[in-house]
């Protein structure tokens, strides 16, 4: 399949933008009608934009066929990973400065491309694949702002009362800067590009993983400019072996998670890696639009995104040969 080299070149951008970030870092003051903060919001347009093209709702029916391994994966996707930090935050195995950049993880979607190719590579449906992660990036535009601000920047008040403050907030931005972007690049295509689309998306997902490397560059050039490139190198260290203890809980969780209810092994390999991959396309520009001004914690959060899409994806490749030999054996 032809997203697979886009994966590696990918890791590739997300490396020379750290590089670039480090050497040269874009410096800006950072109120709300700076250059960086205009340039984050044309981007999250743009990168809805594209996924509103980009969506294939079509084949969504093919998972609300079986209402309950539909509601499994969906829920091991956005509810497993949740309970699992809630659970390390208050029984004190995660620090606290880390504890809302990995609650911010444990929320996000799957990813659409890597999940689809790795179930492909290791003999499962990747048709199942591709319509899960679809309705999981689709659920992740209301689900994320909501699950973020009642579980991780509003924890004190009434339950009620957070969610109405929620609503005012977020509502408006939900609808400007994702939904009316997704609805509009979705009926341009089928209005005007129908017969088109496949050959044109394969050109403006090129344009979402620049987009993509756009905001991770000013992110990363905020912790550089007001943190330090030491402080920094010691925030990383500090973070790792905490990302690899949630990474080993995660694989654990959605190999487990999905044994539940699915004997068929093409299946349960696409409900696998839908489970065990989380979205840095949706959540670096979910977390644009979701950041406050705190530049400490908008690091604090960025970070373990970041550096979770190295980890998943590696990890993801080493364990290819012995998922397929798995899935034969099963077959």
């Amino acid at each position: 399949m032809r997203v697979f080299p886009n994966g590696s070149g990918f890791l590739l951008g997300l490396l020379i933008t750290f590089g670039l970030a480090w050497t040269v870092p874009f410096e800006d003051d950072g109120d709300l009608s700076s250059l960086s903060n205009l340039l984050s919001k044309g981007v999250i347009i743009l990168v809805f934009c594209i996924q509103g093209w980009s969506l294939q709702i079509g084949r969504l029916k093919i998972i609300f066929l079986d209402a309950r391994n539909l509601v499994k994966v969906q829920g091991l996707i956005f509810i497993g990973p949740l309970i699992l930090v809630l659970l390390a935050g208050k029984y004190n195995f995660l620090p606290e400065e880390w504890f809302a950049g990995f609650l911010f993880l444990s929320i996000l979607p799957t990813t659409i491309s890597s999940c689809v190719v790795y179930t492909s590579l290791a003999g499962g449906d990747s048709d199942i694949a591709l319509a899960y992660a679809t309705l999981s990036n689709l659920l992740a535009i209301l689900w994320v702002p909501f699950a973020w601000l009642l579980f991780g920047a509003g924890l004190e008040g009434e339950l009620l009362d957070r969610v109405m403050e929620t609503g005012k907030e977020v509502l408006p931005k939900i609808f400007l800067l994702i939904l009316l972007p997704c609805l509009s690049g979705w009926l341009f295509k089928i209005t005007f590009y129908k017969e088109k689309s496949k050959s044109i998306g394969e050109y403006l997902k090129k344009g979402t993983f620049f987009g993509i490397l756009v905001l991770v560059y000013l992110a990363l050039s905020k912790a550089v400019f007001d943190i330090g490139r030491d402080e920094l190198i010691a925030l990383l260290l500090d973070l790792f072996p905490f990302l690899l203890a949630f990474l080993i809980c995660h694989l654990l969780l959605s190999w487990i998670g999905t044994g539940f209810g699915c004997n068929n092994p093409q299946f349960r390999m696409a409900e696998f890696f839908c489970v065990s991959q989380k979205s840095l396309a949706m959540g670096i520009p979910l977390l644009a639009l979701l950041s406050s001004n705190d530049l400490d914690e908008s690091v604090l959060i960025s970070c373990p995104l970041i550096l979770y899409h190295f980890l998943q994806l590696g990890v993801g490749a080493c364990l290819l040969s012995p998922l397929k030999k798995w899935t034969k054996q099963k077959s």
